[in-house]
């Protein structure tokens, strides 16, 4: 008998919780209710944040890494044969895929100081043997000076010169989180700041 009441406490304990806590929640749903429509009869409806949807620059068809432009550069050295003028404007283009947004990215180098300073030398020493030596170097050195502010450009001069009329053109210029999100998928380098900047400072 003495079990039969504890159960009936317990019971009629939960309800009166259950009941309670409904009722809390129910005025407490009303008055945020309430205190929205005054807010918007007053003009003085929150400002929602729009927050834009991230998009990948990466290419899934053709847009992974070049390993094979990416060690002739790191493995050039002063004296060695340079490279030829329509596979400096190549690796040019490849390494602005990092930084610009296009429908296609065939190919992909990581943009590195240390690759920026070689190919200025390589430029700088080869001068008589490059047709547009001074687009190279006008390239080369504002990349130098983290200055990308023309990367998307950049990208499209190398493109027409290499002969190319559609497909691949540069639209944009990648945010810095599209660019770590890219380092990231076609290079595997996790990396918190990217070199140099779309926005140029002097």
């Amino acid at each position: 008998m003495r079990w039969i009441r504890v159960v009936g406490i317990v019971v009629l304990t939960a309800l009166l919780s259950i009941s309670a806590t409904y009722f809390v929640m129910d005025k407490n749903y009303k008055q945020e209710a309430s205190n929205k429509g005054t807010d918007s009869e007053l003009g003085n409806s929150p400002k929602k944040e729009v927050k834009e949807k991230f998009v990948s620059t990466v290419d899934t068809k053709f847009g992974w890494e070049n390993p094979v432009f990416s060690m002739r550069i790191d493995d050039w050295k002063s004296g060695d044969e340079p490279f030829v003028g329509n596979l400096v404007e190549e690796v040019l283009q490849q390494m602005s895929h990092q930084k610009i947004i296009a429908d296609e990215k065939e190919s992909s180098i990581m943009i590195t100081p240390e690759r920026i300073d070689i190919l200025l030398q390589m430029v700088e020493e080869n001068k008589d043997e490059y047709e547009r030596s001074e687009q190279y170097l006008d390239v080369l050195n504002r990349w130098k000076l983290g200055d990308f502010s023309s990367v998307d450009q950049d990208h499209n001069d190398m493109w027409y010169l290499q002969g190319s009329k559609q497909g691949g053109i540069a639209y944009g210029i990648a945010t810095k989180e599209q660019e770590i999100d890219y380092i990231f998928r076609v290079f595997a380098k996790e990396v918190v700041e990217v070199f140099g900047s779309s926005i140029h400072t002097n």
